[in-house]
């Protein structure tokens, strides 16, 4: 973060310190800078899974988390496709997009790690816990998982 800051004091420094007469170059220089300071997706993962419902065949969870360089930058974009919710065949989906945040706490003298879903239009936050590289498991605010024997996991696709 500190060598972008640099980068762009360093583009703006430069351009102010030439001639009228060059201001082609001063605003390509500035749209570099701002062009540094925008930050890019380093790795897209997508996650999938139908999981359990209390009142119909499922819920299609797709779970995409767009990392960026900067952990503060990274996103996230929840789709949850309630299946047959309105009659056979007639799905509905509600999308929440926010700020995931890695959180830790030991459950039953068991360390967990977490992934909380933040949803930017204030909504009731969304748990995973890390099972592993490729599989997170739907939990509650506690990283308590489902008592049940049904599936709660999601697995990476991308």
């Amino acid at each position: 973060m500190k060598k972008v800051i640099m980068l762009a004091a360093l583009v703006a420094a430069l351009a102010s310190c030439q001639s009228k007469a060059n201001k082609a170059a001063e605003a390509e220089a500035d749209s570099l800078a701002i062009e540094a300071l925008t930050p890019t997706v380093d790795e897209t993962a997508v996650y999938e899974g139908v999981l359990p419902a209390a009142d119909g065949p499922g819920i299609r969870y797709i779970l995409t988390l767009n990392m960026q360089a900067n952990p503060v930058d990274t996103v996230y974009t929840l789709d949850m496709t309630y299946l047959d919710a309105d009659g056979k065949g007639k799905d509905k989906t509600f999308t929440s997009k926010g700020k995931p945040q890695m959180i830790q706490k030991t459950v039953k003298n068991q360390p967990k790690k977490a992934i909380k879903l933040n949803p930017s239009d204030g909504s009731e936050p969304v748990y995973f816990i890390i099972a592993n590289d490729t599989t997170l498991t739907l939990t509650n605010d506690s990283l308590q998982e489902a008592v049940s024997n049904l599936n709660y996991d999601i697995i990476r696709v991308k």
